[in-house]
């Protein structure tokens, strides 16, 4: 029997375990929900499991595996056969199929053959490693096999780079690389930054990396204890059917704008940050005023009002009518020994602490304050000169010895009611008095002022308002029901300010965070996070782990090479390619008036092509939503054609999508329309990020449409490549 024979039994007898564990498990859900004698709750939470489970086998059943490799530890006689799949496979107590999870896994990822290690939960393992070997199988039959040194720029990589793409990230357990490999797999309690250019795998390994802490930390951290903060509703739908083919399920996701709203747990609209963007796409002066409160200087000026706010809780004498029961100067005394007490982290929490510390204090001094009380009350009926006026002084001096006696609590509760506890209320108090702590002289105040004002009357806020609404959120009374979050994936985290990714660490204190960002596609330049050294000074202390992934396994060479020449002409670096060549990038200079009916042609030339997902990005939404209307106006008969703000566009074979729906998208082929210097100006570096997410949104094939005069960097561009063919 040859070497291939011997695999292919093997296959077949691991597809025919799977087929009769699929048996078995069907009958046992059938057979739990028949017998089943509980709560409901319970009743469905084992449902799902055994659910969860019977898909993972379906899975398996057509692919159950797509590596082997041969190990012999130190010691031991006799080398481990290890078949590595998605889905971990048992028969009885014996593992058939090792999850590609695992710690003896990361051999065929990371290991050369020859003298290898790796982690496991006991330290560190020592052998040898003889073999990698990747398959491909398809419909429980096997194709092909491979025998390899690394996981890299192989056979199965490159097959599965030029596969057309069907609309939704995929799963990569079987071409992860070695640097996207040490990135999921390292360990919970570390934070990175994950500088990623485009079409680098960083959302795919930010989402593989979650599953590999579900798996290796599922004893001690539930999955909805893990949350991704991702950039728009479309990018959190197009990422979702991911994680359930990675054994994930529960994760928290949100975009930046609904965890603040479920975080303040109050009502308020928040604004959409489409018109900023889309005014300075255009062109338009950026809004200093939105800059301004995306700084430190704002942070460090609602710092000073807050500070102000909690002493002013004290400022008064405590007080039952005009009876003086403690001095202010009493009052501030218990409550700055409070806030000294770093124990206690909410305002919230303090005040009821001083409340309990001054009524042990005045339980303690009763007679006293009670001797106090006495004179007070002669003084009073001394001055009496009427039987009215005794009466009254009865009733009221009746009325101070009651709370004393009996309700004083609820009289320091009042005392301190001037304390709100509402984010939006005391931010409204800081906008109304910010004149009063303008330290930096900013020349704009009073439009701060009015203009956010405006706003509060319209009970909405700007999305540049959201850091401070948390700032202040977390020192009043931060929401515990985050506290227990462990893990958070940051995506497309270029374009959250310092402010921004500050607040959410203070509000998820549990928490460690994963990175991933890429400054050249950086659209908000007004906030956007512009040196990811400074982000980790300023926010992670110097201990968030800086890692560069440079290699782009999306696009083609042919492709990424024009958007590297659109990235160094705003002196950014060149990515280092994947070895992967397709067609030349098309450039095709269009009458204005054949416009449409060149889309409609390209369309029709892709899809013959075999292309499933094809996208026409304009540089705007109004250019994208303008382009689809005529699209669909002439009659030129292109089905399936959708504008991508509809969150069903993924539905669709065609869409039309703006550069900043784009991010983080990837298509099988993408036409640029209106490529024009006036269009995308090479001396604006904003415009230049926008090409460069559109150009490397590209899999396969990109065709860049002009009217008039290419942009700049893309005519060099040009250029160059007329000069390759005639060589």
């Amino acid at each position: 029997m040859n070497e291939k024979e011997k695999e292919e039994e093997k296959l077949t007898s691991v597809v025919e375990i799977i087929k009769s564990q699929l048996i078995t498990e069907r009958a046992d859900l059938k057979k739990l929900f028949n017998d089943w004698i509980g709560s409901r709750d319970e009743l469905w939470r084992q449902a799902d499991f055994k659910k969860l489970h019977i898909s993972n086998l379906e899975t398996s059943k057509d692919n159950p595996y797509f590596a082997r490799i041969d190990f012999t530890i130190d010691g031991e006689d006799g080398k481990h056969v290890i078949y590595i799949g998605k889905h971990g496979v048992m028969m009885d107590s014996n593992i058939v199929v090792t999850d590609w999870r695992a710690p003896i896994s990361s051999l065929y990822y990371n290991g050369d053959l020859g003298r290898a290690s790796y982690e496991a939960p006991d330290g560190t393992i020592n052998g040898d490693l003889s073999l990698k070997r990747q398959f491909e199988i398809e419909k429980g039959q096997l194709l092909d096999y491979y025998d390899v040194d690394l996981v890299s720029n192989d056979q199965l990589l490159q097959k599965y780079l030029n596969t057309n793409n069907d609309a939704r990230l995929k799963t990569i357990v079987a071409t992860i690389q070695q640097e996207q490999n040490d990135v999921i797999r390292k360990p919970l309690r570390k934070n990175l930054i994950i500088q990623g250019v485009a079409g680098s795998g960083k959302t795919t390994v930010a989402l593989h990396r979650i599953a590999y802490l579900v798996y290796n930390y599922v004893k001690n951290i539930r999955q909805n204890q893990y949350m991704v903060i991702g950039p728009n509703p479309v990018f959190l739908k197009y990422i979702k059917n991911v994680l359930p083919d990675l054994d994930v399920s529960g994760v928290i996701q949100y975009t930046f704008e609904d965890f603040v709203q479920e975080y303040l747990d109050e009502d308020f609209i928040i604004k959409p940050s489409e018109n900023k963007v889309n005014d300075s796409i255009l062109g338009k002066k950026t809004n200093d005023i939105d800059k301004f409160k995306c700084s430190e200087k704002y942070e460090k000026m609602l710092n000073l009002f807050m500070n102000t706010y909690i002493e002013l809780l004290t400022s008064n004498d405590l007080s039952i009518g005009d009876f003086v029961i403690l001095p202010k100067e009493k009052m501030q005394y218990f409550f700055n020994g409070v806030l000294k007490n770093k124990q206690f982290s909410s305002l919230k929490n303090m005040v009821e602490l001083t409340i309990n510390r001054i009524c042990n204090y005045i339980e303690m001094h009763h007679d006293s304050i009670s001797s106090s009380f006495f004179d007070y009350r002669y003084n009073k009926f001394k001055s009496a000169t009427t039987d009215k006026e005794k009466t009254d002084l009865t009733k009221e001096a009746e009325k101070i010895r009651s709370e004393l006696n009996k309700n004083f609590k609820s009289t320091l509760r009042k005392y301190f009611n001037k304390a709100t506890f509402s984010p939006i209320k005391i931010y409204k108090l800081f906008i109304s008095m910010i004149e009063d702590y303008n330290i930096y002289n900013y020349k704009d105040i009073k439009e701060l002022k009015k203009t956010t004002n405006k706003s509060f009357k319209e009970n909405s806020f700007d999305f540049e308002d959201l850091s401070a609404l948390l700032y202040i959120k977390n020192i009043i009374a931060p929401n515990k029901q985050y506290s227990n979050i462990r893990h958070v994936i940051v995506d497309e985290a270029q374009d959250l300010g310092e402010f921004n990714i500050s607040m959410l660490k203070k509000s998820l204190p549990s928490a460690t965070f994963s990175i991933f960002g890429d400054l050249a596609q950086s659209i908000y330049d007004y906030r956007g996070v512009d040196s990811w050294e400074r982000l980790n000074s300023e926010v992670f202390d110097n201990d968030a782990e800086i890692v560069n992934f440079n290699k782009s396994y999306r696009t083609t060479a042919e492709i990424m090479n024009v958007a590297d020449d659109v990235a160094e002409s705003i002196g950014l670096n060149r990515s280092d390619l994947v070895v992967r060549h397709g067609n030349n990038v098309s450039f095709h200079q269009v009458d204005p008036q054949d416009n449409l009916n060149y889309i409609k042609n390209k369309i029709e030339e892709f899809k013959s092509k075999g292309h499933k997902r094809i996208a026409i990005i304009s540089k705007t939404e109004e250019q994208s939503q303008e382009l689809n209307n005529k699209l669909k106006s002439v009659n030129l008969n292109i089905p399936n054609i959708s504008l991508a703000d509809d969150l069903s566009f993924e539905e669709f074979d065609i869409c039309t999508i703006s550069n900043q729906l784009a991010k983080g998208l990837e298509f099988d082929a993408v036409i640029i329309n209106n490529v024009d210097e006036y269009n995308y100006s090479s001396d604006s570096d904003l415009d230049m990020k926008l090409l460069y997410v559109a150009i490397t949104r590209a899999l396969h094939d990109l065709d860049i449409v002009y009217t008039d005069e290419l942009t700049k960097p893309l005519n060099k561009t040009k250029a160059k490549q007329r000069t390759k063919i005639i060589n």
